[in-house]
């Protein structure tokens, strides 16, 4: 395996590795990543945003959102609510049990954060930073420009 091919690797598998550290901090409480990553992002919401927002937050099709709330609003984690003047819309709110356990899931967010970033020095998150934002700007690009033209067979996310 060359360089490029472990980044591309590493980009995917660091962000899933990530998350399964959360995941096993937050098993106590019952929760996992399909429960724990929608209630962080209610909590850090400005307001309560639609279920809409949240399926173009965890980057998944409006179907998948749906079964998701039902499950959560059946634990007594979250509440729907019309919105007015748009009936078929819905805004998304935490419970109060669910407003406890946030601090809970923060606090575990920022626990695992400490621990994988606890070797990495300022300038190296710096240049990190640096190449991931040069990254995610030629991808906008690549995006813009594209012409509709077929992905090379076999190479699946780079």
């Amino acid at each position: 395996m060359n360089d490029v091919q472990e980044f591309v690797l590493l980009m995917r598998t660091v962000p899933r590795d990530w998350r399964a550290a959360i995941d096993r901090r937050l098993a106590p409480l019952g929760l996992s990543q399909a429960k724990w990553q929608p209630l962080l992002y209610l909590l850090r919401a400005d307001g309560p945003p639609t279920q809409a927002d949240i399926a173009r937050y965890l980057e998944v099709e409006s179907p998948t959102v749906v079964r998701l709330l039902d499950r959560l609003e059946a634990d007594g984690w979250i509440q729907r609510h019309h919105c007015p003047g748009d009936r078929r819309a819905r805004r998304i709110h935490l419970t109060e049990r669910a407003r406890a356990v946030c601090d809970e899931i923060e606090s575990a967010v920022i626990d695992v954060r400490r621990q994988l970033l606890g070797s990495v020095t300022p300038q190296e998150m710096a240049a990190c930073i640096d190449v991931l934002r040069r990254i995610s700007a030629a991808t906008a690009e690549v995006t813009a420009s594209d012409h509709g033209q077929p992905t090379v067979k076999g190479s699946p996310g780079g």
